[in-house]
């Protein structure tokens, strides 16, 4: 018997599904996600231009622990639970400064910048043993490419390995020749993994961005993925080519942080969560140039840069409103736009113990 069927075409692989909605707003998810990522892993903590002379510190709260790093008088990075060993006040103010001494914050107990006790002022019985047998919380640091890591882990992971392909990735972008110029936080109501799959696709940039959609080509736009990093290549439209703010690099790293390098400049920006359902957006802003003359240029990057992240913020918002309304649990990812999304997801997946 013969027949002119023509053969069926093999089954097309499905698309990627969404990790559930309550994974973005159950408590006993992000409980687990602190414990086993934010306080075990390395995270980057700030850039080493805060910290490049001996007394500077930067001062901030990492998934509900207040942590500090500073420059110690020996010259080496020093990092310490901001937490007072006598009553748990903070030791300094959240923020950037300069100090020489760690002095607490409620009763004025005094550390060196080695995190030892050096004085408790009026407290009474030997002082001197008292100082001896007491020291901050240690936390373990590193820096690599001009970046200052954490680790608040008794055994981290290996550091090398949990940069995965970072370094290469930044190679040649002179990240080290950047100065600080300022900071910018933004309080956010929405889960921490919906604002970084948000940076991980495009494919909301022509709808939410109209100012960035006029620099990029979206025809050209990918994200590529891999050992623990996500790149966003572009072309840039040749009309816009030569007063496009938005041309140059940008690098995420697991679990989230994003390396944006551009003209003259670069931000660095740390999505923190603070609860189930709330994120702290750190952005750190660094420029080649931070003279007075090229203030106006630097502030103009800044603004475009605000622009961009309103719009974020308010799409994410709006999608965690409807991540916590229990009608929404899982959707298909798009195979041409959303594999960065997909990336992120198979190692949120891996925190969890799921497949």
């Amino acid at each position: 018997m013969t027949t002119n069927a023509q053969p069926r075409p093999a089954a097309a692989q499905p698309n990627r599904i969404t990790i559930p909605a309550e994974w973005y707003h159950a408590p006993e998810f992000y409980e687990a996600e602190r414990q086993k990522l934010f306080f075990h892993d390395w995270q980057l903590f700030c850039h080493e231009a805060l910290v490049e002379k001996p007394g500077q510190y930067v001062a901030y709260t990492l998934a509900g622990r207040p942590v500090l790093v500073l420059r110690g008088k020996d010259g080496q990075l020093k990092a310490f639970h901001n937490v007072c060993r006598h009553r748990a006040s903070l030791v300094l103010k959240e923020g950037v400064g300069t100090t020489q001494v760690l002095r607490c914050m409620y009763h004025g107990w005094v550390y060196d910048t080695d995190g030892k006790l050096a004085k408790a002022p009026g407290f009474g019985g030997d002082e001197q043993d008292l100082c001896e047998r007491t020291h901050l919380f240690n936390i373990h640091v590193r820096s690599a490419a001009g970046l200052v890591f954490i680790s608040m882990a008794e055994s981290p992971p290996p550091f090398e390995k949990s940069l995965g392909g970072l370094v290469a990735a930044l190679q040649g972008s002179g990240l080290e020749e950047f100065k600080f110029f300022s900071t910018a936080t933004h309080p956010m109501k929405c889960n921490w993994k919906t604002y970084i799959e948000n940076y991980m696709e495009g494919y909301h940039i022509p709808v939410i961005h109209p100012e960035l959609n006029k620099d990029v080509d979206f025809a050209t736009y990918k994200v590529v993925t891999g050992d623990r990093i996500a790149r966003h290549e572009t072309g840039i439209r040749p009309e816009r080519a030569d007063i496009a703010q938005n041309s140059g690099l940008w690098v995420w790293l697991w679990p989230n942080v994003a390396i944006n390098i551009y003209k003259n400049g670069m931000n660095l920006e740390i999505v923190m969560p603070t609860g189930p359902e709330t994120t702290e957006l750190r952005y750190c802003y660094l420029f080649r140039d931070v003279s007075e003359a090229a203030r106006e240029e630097n502030q103009r990057a800044i603004d475009l840069s605000f622009l961009v992240t309103q719009e974020d913020i308010d799409i994410c918002e709006l999608v965690q409103k409807n991540l916590s309304a229990g009608i929404y649990r899982t959707g298909e990812l798009s195979p041409r736009h959303e594999n960065g999304v997909v990336y992120f997801h198979d190692l949120v997946r891996g925190i969890h113990g799921v497949e």
